[in-house]
């Protein structure tokens, strides 16, 4: 069953006059049949109130009682899955393939933390005893605002890698949904609730707000309780709260991740063999229609003689695919202007798709240079070819770039000597560097880092995807000449979880 309700602290609160909303089904454009209730001032005061009390005792839980938690969680979420893929297909209008293999990667990121737990060694304990007795390790910062990402309902949403990560952390939750999929939103909350109930943790760990007005995320926010925020979406939206949380009495981490146009530059070698690559540069542009946030928004290839048939044999690729519509019709209208307004430019040759909106553009990389707001990112099926007479004009738009999330590099190994400079130039750029294939998808491990310098992201140290992730919800404490009955588990002489510690310089998992 669809909650329409906000979960408040473990309750579904039913209130009347409040605003109420409903989905939309991005194929029909009709709205879904579930009128959700907006979240109301008293509601997101109660759920970030009773966090902090909530925070007391999960933040001192143990590492067996927070992954057990997960694990139920993951076991709820198998429960309802059927439900949970029928209404997110209604809400996105992305396939069916699509919303499976999201649920798998949710599930999948669940049970990275899972292990994370496990192991524990997360909380980085460094002991010295050469001097006063320090010892420090990581621990849970306080109640996290999460806010559910448009693109991704699943994997960046209500159980998303933000989510869990706060979860695993030991940091209470409260998550403001996003309206375009506030069903599956719902329904994955209950799920969630279910876990706590069943783990016998305090129910206020974990609260779900609705609504469509800007004013629900800037009160919460402004919670003088609140610890941190995760974010996924626009420059807009995430700069306007992190300018928000900067500006409290008490300002507060913002870590948004805020998409790019994820650069490719492509050698001279390299684009003159267009007939392999194209097919998956294609693919890569058109795929969730462009609804990705390493979508190939701008591609740079070397070519001073004019031979490269790279951007034509990409515009054939993409004549080939039907594309499901964006995920809600403001989406598309906001694409479509982004469109227009390229339209409008001269210096621009503009391929548009016959069989779905995707569209394609060229230019001179002296123009390029010329007008630098022709690299910002339009969001959807589109990407901008610009072709570059030198790799000097091809270093020369690297360095006029904002920071990314990814940018990729395609070269012969003849060319290493030539494309040094650009690596150079780009490894300061983005926090991704690839040298095969496309930046569309990422690998949920630990070595995946998906951030990068702003704009790009608010603090390009930290990483949404992959158990580093949780990182961002964990701040550094030391004791100092601290009785060892008092010490937490992983700094305590006996080291009663045989964790690897640094003991004055040296890992070990040796007792004291």
């Amino acid at each position: 069953m669809i909650r329409p309700q906000n979960l408040v602290a473990g309750v579904w609160q039913d209130i009347t006059g409040t605003a109420v909303f409903q989905t939309v089904n991005p194929n029909t454009k009709t709205p879904l049949p579930t009128k959700f209730q907006e979240a109301s001032p008293a509601q997101i005061d109660e759920a970030v109130r009773k966090a902090a009390t909530a925070f007391e005792v999960y933040s001192a839980t143990t590492f067996k009682q927070r992954s057990a938690f997960l694990t139920a969680i993951q076991q709820e979420l198998v429960g309802v899955k059927e439900d949970l893929l029928k209404l997110y297909q209604e809400e996105s209008a992305l396939p069916e393939g699509r919303a499976q293999g999201e649920f798998d990667r949710t599930q999948g990121q669940i049970q990275r933390f899972i292990e994370l737990l496990d192991q524990s060694s997360y909380v980085q304990p460094i002991i010295s005893t050469q001097g006063p007795d320090l010892r420090k390790m990581l621990h849970p910062i306080g109640p996290i605002a999460i806010f559910g990402a448009s693109n991704f309902p699943l994997a960046f949403s209500t159980a998303g890698g933000d989510t869990l990560s706060a979860l695993a952390a030991g940091c209470p939750v409260v998550v403001k949904a996003h309206p375009y999929h506030a069903g599956t939103s719902a329904l994955v909350a209950e799920a969630i609730h279910k876990a706590l109930v069943a783990c016998e943790l305090p129910l206020a760990v974990f609260s779900h707000l609705g609504g469509t007005s800007h004013a629900v995320g800037a009160t919460l926010v402004s919670h003088p309780l609140l610890k941190g925020v995760g974010f996924t979406g626009s420059f807009k939206g995430g700069k306007a709260l992190y300018d928000l949380a900067q500006q409290r009495k008490e300002p507060i981490p913002v870590f948004a991740e805020m998409g790019s146009v994820n650069p490719v530059f492509i050698s001279e070698n390299r684009a003159l063999k267009e007939a392999g690559f194209a097919p998956v540069l294609g693919q890569s542009i058109g795929l969730g229609t462009g609804q990705f946030c390493t979508n190939p928004g701008l591609v740079l290839f070397c070519d001073p003689s004019g031979r490269s048939n790279l951007f034509n044999e990409v515009h054939k690729v993409l004549q080939q695919f039907v594309l499901p519509p964006m995920v809600h019709s403001s989406v598309e209208k906001n694409y479509a202007d982004k469109v227009k307004e390229l339209i409008g430019n001269k210096e621009i040759r503009l391929a548009q798709v016959d069989q779905n909106i995707a569209v394609l553009g060229h230019v001179e990389a002296a123009i390029l240079l010329k007008q630098p707001k022709l690299a910002e990112e339009v969001f959807g099926p589109f990407s901008l070819f610009v072709r570059c007479k030198s790799m000097e004009e091809m270093q020369a738009v690297a360095a006029m770039l904002p920071g990314q999330l990814t940018a990729t590099v395609l070269f012969d190994e003849e060319e290493i000597t030539q494309v040094t400079p650009l690596l150079n130039i780009l490894k300061n750029k983005a926090g991704r560097l690839l040298f095969e294939g496309v930046p569309t998808g990422v690998a949920v491990t630990q070595a995946m880092q998906h951030g990068g310098p702003y704009p790009a992201s608010t603090d390009s140290r930290y990483t949404s995807v992959g158990t580093d992730a949780i990182y961002r919800w964990l701040r550094p404490v030391a004791y100092q000449d601290c009785p060892n009955v008092l010490l937490p588990p992983p700094l305590q002489n006996e080291n009663p979880l045989s964790l690897m510690r640094n003991i004055n310089g040296n890992q070990t998992n040796r007792r004291l």
